[in-house]
């Protein structure tokens, strides 16, 4: 892909330029609260991510 982003964002119509900017805010705001939560935290996401079934049976 030889374009850059600012030249295919300034081909949209504004209303999906205004759309592109939320995005860019929301993954901005994703990223801040992923990098504020506890290690603990995150670790404990991630097991529950890789190990659904496990969990399931264990709350049989």
């Amino acid at each position: 892909m030889t374009e850059s982003i600012i030249d295919v964002v300034r081909a949209l119509t504004p209303q999906e330029q205004d759309a592109v900017r939320q995005f860019i805010g929301y993954l901005k705001q994703q990223s801040a609260s992923s990098q504020s939560a506890s290690p603990f935290l995150r670790a404990a996401d991630e097991f529950i991510e890789q190990h659904p079934e496990l969990l399931r049976r264990l709350a049989q």
